[in-house]
């Protein structure tokens, strides 16, 4: 009896040894497809890259931007209840004049002029205005 448990467990142990062996087996050829999928993937993000390089490049090329120094000295010459928002129409009298186009404020800017209050709002601006090369004056 003692011969039949050797071979039993000899034939067990050559099971285990085909199973283990399948699964090295196994765990190479996902090893592989794994590698193979990262690669494709870094495939699509350069090619990704590209595409966007390009897009970038010919949407800075097609809007060009301006910075103006607007001076609101004038705003200084009205009733102190009536300054900011004649600064705010002193800008966009200023930036009408030069671009092309109606001019709407964002929001940052209108809250740069009403900072310091109603009586008080800067003697000057710098903004930075985006547009169509046809609709910026030169």
């Amino acid at each position: 009896m003692a011969k039949n448990e050797v071979k039993e467990v000899a034939k067990e142990e050559e099971k285990t040894n085909i199973i283990e062996d399948t699964k090295e087996e196994k765990t190479e050829e996902e090893e592989v497809m794994k590698k193979e999928e990262k690669a494709e993937e870094k495939e699509e993000i350069k090619k990704e890259e590209e595409v966007e390089s390009k897009t970038t490049e010919t949407k800075e090329e097609e809007v060009p931007e301006r910075v103006y120094t607007i001076p609101l000295r004038d705003a200084y010459n009205q009733p102190w209840s009536k300054r900011s928002r004649k600064a705010v129409r002193i800008v966009k009298e200023f930036l009408s004049r030069h671009t092309k186009r109606d001019i709407k404020l964002g929001g940052d800017v209108n809250q740069e002029i009403w900072k310091r209050g109603m009586k008080h709002p800067p003697r000057r601006i710098r903004v930075r205005v985006k547009g169509d090369v046809a609709n910026l004056m030169k």
